[in-house]
């Protein structure tokens, strides 16, 4: 590669994607690879050998609409039809089209704005969202088509999912292998921008990240690993399915954050792997009971999304004796790759992200791009096969994010002196709430449009179960107080849920730099204290 990323090893027999799935497919074609919600309620076990011929019936129903090669499909679909929403994955993969999925939580702006950054063609979609699309077809000037996943009526103007899945015709030509660097997905990533960015990854960057993953959890053939991780998240797709794809797992889906249903998921399945965020760990500790649940198959528990508290760390260890309690670090840029920290080391090196992937490089560097000395803190870069190939129509980010091979995380961080990665602390104003990574300035620029707020910061501040809340310190176009619920309500439509503040805070002035640039470092300083339910 001429712009410095790493190329994937030559060691590696599929390259791409599709070749990668083509063989599991064949060699694991009696075993389970999906267990998942479906539209109807029901549920789906679907082996190796059905993913893969439902995904080409979906992939050749697509064609027969008249999709083509490179076109972008779009994916607005959450874990309660994950069967759908994976069948649609796997079906662009194979067919060369670009899967883009879209958080199921958005609001109709927020949709729209995905919709056309990435220049969706067609939408595929849980019918639960079709008010909220409305004619987005008419809004949108590249989409052409919609597609419903559930029961679509005869007023609707999606055409029903299943009436796509149709057989395809025996002597359909076999689809031509991609170049390793074409795009397989555009992923939404929040950071320090007003929107969503839309970040590209390519096939064998996929091929990577499904290896890399399944690596950083000891992931084996056979093994039953489960997930609340949203499917449209990177989570979902590149830390869930690839893996478990990669490793002949089964992949199970938990329709939603639950965590009674999980804990009964994982005794039925016999579940060896579980990954979530730090927050589900939480409730999962204040909810198990041995003497009513068994959990004796997990052999694996992986934190991921932001760091385990030592006390959390410390109490998974004690409940689960003999568990192997990892944590992983990454990125949507990244691929993801990153770091993973084994349960051998939990307690050794306790607040802790671990130690690189295999084939990764991770350096903590200063301003000037120099490697600072171990135990003094940095960016953190990362440079590997699985990192993203740039932000879709957004050269001046790319070029921002990618130096010379090297993914800028955005994340400061120091390095001890056996090379253990410890994360301080973002660079972008970005929050973490409960696994939901979310842009402030997106919510800043929502938060303006109230016509009696002046200036917006928003910040994260400490939460005990979901790791980070979002607080917004107002200052009003009179000096006086707006009550939160007209806040709230005001963001409602305009902000997904997940990403609209609970706590609000007036202020007369906010802490400012020289040039008048408010001092987030100082309210965050100021208001660390602020607990659920403290604000006005």
């Amino acid at each position: 590669m001429s712009d410095g990323r790493i190329p994937l090893p030559p060691e590696f027999e599929q390259r791409t994607l599709p070749d990668l799935l083509r063989h599991r497919f064949a060699a694991h074609a009696n075993r389970l690879a999906l267990i998942a919600s479906a539209a109807d309620g029901g549920e789906r076990r679907i082996t190796y050998a059905q993913l893969g011929w439902q995904a080409v019936k979906f992939a050749r129903g697509l064609e027969a609409l008249g999709a083509v090669r490179g076109d972008k499909i779009g994916i607005l679909a959450d874990n309660r039809v994950g069967y759908e929403a994976s069948v649609t994955l796997v079906a662009c993969i194979l067919a060369g089209f670009v899967a883009v999925p879209i958080n199921a939580r958005f609001s109709r702006e927020e949709i729209d704005h995905a919709a056309d950054l990435a220049e969706i063609r067609f939408l595929v979609h849980d019918m639960r969202h079709e008010e909220t699309l409305g004619d987005i077809a008419a809004r949108i000037p590249a989409m052409e088509r919609l597609i419903g996943i559930g029961s679509v009526p005869a007023t609707s103007s999606s055409l029903a999912w299943e009436a796509v899945a149709v057989r395809p015709a025996a002597d359909a030509p076999a689809w031509p292998a991609p170049d390793e660097d074409e795009i397989s997905e555009i992923l939404f990533t929040s950071g320090s921008t007003a929107r969503p960015k839309a970040a590209m990854l390519g096939t064998a960057s996929g091929v990577y990240a499904a290896f890399g993953f399944a690596a950083a959890l000891g992931l084996r053939e056979g093994d039953i690993y489960q997930s609340f991780f949203p499917f449209f998240t990177t989570a979902g797709i590149r830390c869930v399915l690839l893996p478990a794809w990669f490793a002949g797992a089964t992949a199970v889906l938990d329709p939603q954050l639950d965590i009674e249903a999980i804990m009964r998921r994982i005794e039925e399945e016999r579940t060896t792997a579980y990954v979530g965020v730090p927050s589900f760990f939480i409730f999962l500790l204040e909810a198990y009971d041995p003497a009513k649940y068994d959990l004796s198959s997990l052999r694996v528990l992986d934190a991921g999304g932001a760091a385990l508290l030592p006390e959390t760390t410390a109490r998974l260890v004690e409940a689960f004796p003999g568990v192997d309690i990892r944590q992983t670090y990454g990125g949507t840029e990244g691929g993801p790759c990153g770091t993973v920290l084994e349960g051998k080391d939990a307690l050794r090196k306790i607040g802790s992200a671990g130690t690189c992937w295999p084939h990764t490089e991770l350096r903590v560097v200063d301003e000037d791009g120099s490697d600072v000395p171990a135990g003094e803190t940095g960016e953190i870069v990362v440079r590997s096969p699985g990192i993203f190939t740039g932000y879709y129509r957004n050269e001046e980010a790319s070029r921002e994010t990618l130096r010379e091979g090297w993914m800028h995380s955005g994340d400061i961080g120091r390095l001890d002196g056996e090379g253990y990665l410890y994360v301080v602390d973002r660079k972008k104003d970005l929050v973490i709430r409960g696994g939901h990574n979310i842009g402030t300035l997106e919510v800043e620029t929502v938060l303006l449009r109230h016509p009696n707020v002046s200036e917006a910061s928003v910040i994260g501040v400490p939460h005990p179960k979901l790791g980070e809340d979002l607080l917004a310190v107002i200052k009003t176009t009179d000096g006086a107080d707006i009550p939160s619920e007209e806040l709230r309500a005001f963001c409602s439509g305009k902000l997904a849920d997940f990403k609209t503040p609970r706590n609000f805070v007036f202020v007369t002035d906010f802490p400012r730099t020289g040039m008048g640039k408010i001092l987030k470092p100082e309210l965050r300083s100021l208001y660390r204290n602020l607990a659920e339910g403290g604000g006005r």
